[in-house]
């Protein structure tokens, strides 16, 4: 969840650095924000909160589908797609696995415990310390990141450049995006002042 906020303000720095407004957001108003913060609500309580392993699974598999939901309905979003493809690689390995594996010598290498400790750690309703039968593990939480003592899956990281990205795109100045429409239809029109031509002149 921590990554996911660093690419959150990440993406909001580099939108007010490019001269970017939260005003812009309104041109492009995003789709089902109400699924998006129930999914976000029932993937922090599932972490946060004291419940059975498999009510807690329950509400990580309605969070990620929720999610994966919201960005389909917003897919017209640049970046969007990208969050798709993070949420979906992350529900594919809990979903195969009832939880999201967690290798060992990633936690390790990440400074979040020592390898004796392993052992004793609560991963919560999520997460579980990856076993021998569990399958998919190139998607499991395996990539560890010091300065922040997590350990993260590839699809971590794809959701984050995505979340990053459209943040960034939905704060970015409108007068760039109007300049690069207006660019892009004064090239359509030049590619059809030839066919216009030739009709006038068959006339």
């Amino acid at each position: 969840m921590s990554f996911t906020a660093v690419a959150l303000v990440l993406g909001v720095a580099l939108g007010f650095a490019a001269g970017g407004r939260a005003a812009n957001m309104k041109r492009r108003p995003l789709e089902l924000v109400w699924l998006l913060a129930i999914s976000v609500a029932l993937q922090v309580a599932a972490e946060m909160l004291d419940v059975h392993e498999r009510a807690g699974l329950a509400m990580v598999l309605t969070s990620y589908v929720g999610l994966s939901a919201f960005a389909v309905a917003n897919i017209r979003l640049v970046g969007m797609p990208v969050v798709l493809v993070g949420l979906l690689c992350n529900l594919a390995v809990i979903a195969a696995n009832g939880g999201m594996p967690v290798r060992a010598d990633a936690i390790v290498a990440a400074h979040a415990a020592e390898r004796e400790a392993l052992g004793t750690l609560d991963f919560g309703a999520k997460r579980h310390l990856e076993q021998d039968d569990d399958v998919l593990t190139f998607l499991g939480d395996i990539i560890p990141v010091r300065p922040t003592r997590e350990v993260l899956s590839f699809g971590d990281l794809i959701l984050a450049i995505g979340i990053a990205d459209v943040i960034f795109r939905l704060l970015k100045p409108v007068e760039v995006r109007a300049r690069r429409e207006e660019r892009a239809e004064t090239i359509h029109l030049d590619a059809a002042a030839p066919e216009r031509t030739r009709h006038l002149v068959d006339a």
